[in-house]
């Protein structure tokens, strides 16, 4: 079923501003006024705040039930906690794009079906679907990881039939050995882990560390990292240029901002899409952006392209990228976001930041889905050291200067049969 998806501002052309004439402050004022998180604002009227403030969550950031099964899966157990980690899981633009089906009753013998539910995919922004397999991959890695952190052994069938292109993978539970003590840290990590999408410190990430993450690919999917100077520079710059493009697209522009949840009751109704929460503000630039007017699609996507160029490029530390044998491979797509997921809970484990940065890509896609020319590709592959063709997504890491804030997620019964 596709979601119920914002298109009040969808007719909105770039440069329209919702701010009436005199000038009153928006989110978007009040932010560049911050300079993305530094300085102070007064706000006049304490009734406004504290009205503004209760129906738009500021004291309650990362609460109630969008957020509930973040803080309860570490108390779930058996066949309930692995399930309940598939919906844990990354996936592009928090679209949440899986459908489970759980045959069984207990972990040793069930069969978890994973299924992609197509109408929460975006077709102008992802038109090959690499991001959302990709987060169908993570879905499926979720699951497989918290199996093995009870010491049941996994395994999985992908694509299993053929004829149904949305069954994306079959995972088969049976009772194993004890669990390892990695095992166990790489499963707790599923609910610590969140996208990082503040400003990182000046830290380089260790050689063991880097290395200890290369290692988690294998021949069908790996990662290559770029820590080069030079090269991170140059590649920050190729997706600033990328966000550009992106927010100068009208067609993009609007299925993105249609995923944005600009105040608590569209995260209550959806619980789903990209919040101010989860945009890696420090805690009195969130408050001071919720007790604000909603940003329009204009003013979001400056916001969007001044933190690519002035926080999450200017600050990252290393950008990995997912290299598979075809990126518009399905189930290429689906393994290269198992590998994404194992990435990003190992980082979790080692107090690395992680923050999935696929504008580049989105790019090259968009110029092969329009026949529009690509001016992203050849750049792409020499800074990736690989074809572009088998770069399917990519990230930036580093050590974190603040803790992430979870994002919301839908109901077990809405995503989950039996």
């Amino acid at each position: 079923m596709a979601p119920s998806r914002r298109t009040d501002r969808d007719t909105f052309e770039p440069g329209e501003q919702l701010a009436a004439p005199d000038r009153r402050p928006t989110r978007r004022t009040v932010l560049t006024a911050l300079g993305l998180g530094a300085g102070g604002l007064v706000l006049a009227g304490a009734s406004v705040v504290g009205v503004r403030g209760a129906t738009n969550g500021v004291w309650t950031s990362g609460q109630g039930d969008p957020y509930e099964l973040w803080s309860a899966w570490p108390n779930l157990t058996g066949l309930n906690a692995i399930v309940a980690a598939g919906v844990l899981a990354a996936n592009p633009h928090n679209t949440q794009g899986w459908r489970f089906h759980v045959d069984g009753a207990a972990a040793d013998g069930a069969v978890i079906e994973v299924h992609d539910d197509a109408g929460r995919r975006m077709p102008v922004t992802d038109p090959f679907s690499r991001e959302h397999r990709a987060g169908l991959g993570c879905a499926v890695e979720n699951v497989v990881t918290a199996a093995r952190g009870q010491g049941v052994d996994a395994a999985v069938e992908l694509l299993p039939e053929a004829s149904d292109p949305e069954f994306v993978a079959r995972i088969t539970l049976a009772a194993e050995a004890a669990p390892t003590s990695l095992d166990r840290a790489r499963a707790e990590a599923i609910a610590e882990r969140h996208t990082n999408r503040g400003p990182f410190t000046a830290d380089p990430v260790g050689p063991v560390d880097l290395a200890a993450l290369e290692a988690l690919g294998d021949d069908r999917a790996r990662v290559v990292f770029v820590t080069d100077a030079a090269d991170r520079t140059a590649l920050g710059d190729l997706y600033v240029r990328a966000t550009e493009g992106i927010v100068a697209d009208h067609e993009q522009s609007v299925e993105g901002f249609a995923w944005f949840r600009n105040d608590r009751a569209d995260i209550d109704r959806h619980r789903d899409g990209l919040t101010l929460d989860a945009q890696g503000l420090d805690a009195f630039t969130l408050a001071m952006a919720k007790l604000l007017p909603a940003s329009s699609r204009a003013d979001g996507d400056e916001f969007w392209l001044a933190s690519t160029r002035d926080i999450h490029t200017a600050s990252a530390a290393a950008y990995g990228v997912i290299v598979v044998d075809d990126a518009l491979d399905p189930a290429a797509q689906v393994t290269g976001g198992r590998l994404l997921q194992r990435l990003h809970l190992e980082a979790t484990r080692l107090g690395l930041a992680f923050h999935h940065m696929n504008q580049v890509t989105e790019r090259i896609d968009r110029a092969r889905a329009t026949g529009a020319a690509d001016d992203y590709s050849d750049e792409w592959s020499a800074l990736i050291g690989a074809p572009a063709a088998h770069g399917l997504v990519s990230f930036r890491l580093g050590y974190p200067e603040r803790a992430p804030r979870p994002s919301p997620r839908r109901p077990i019964a809405d995503v989950v049969t039996t």
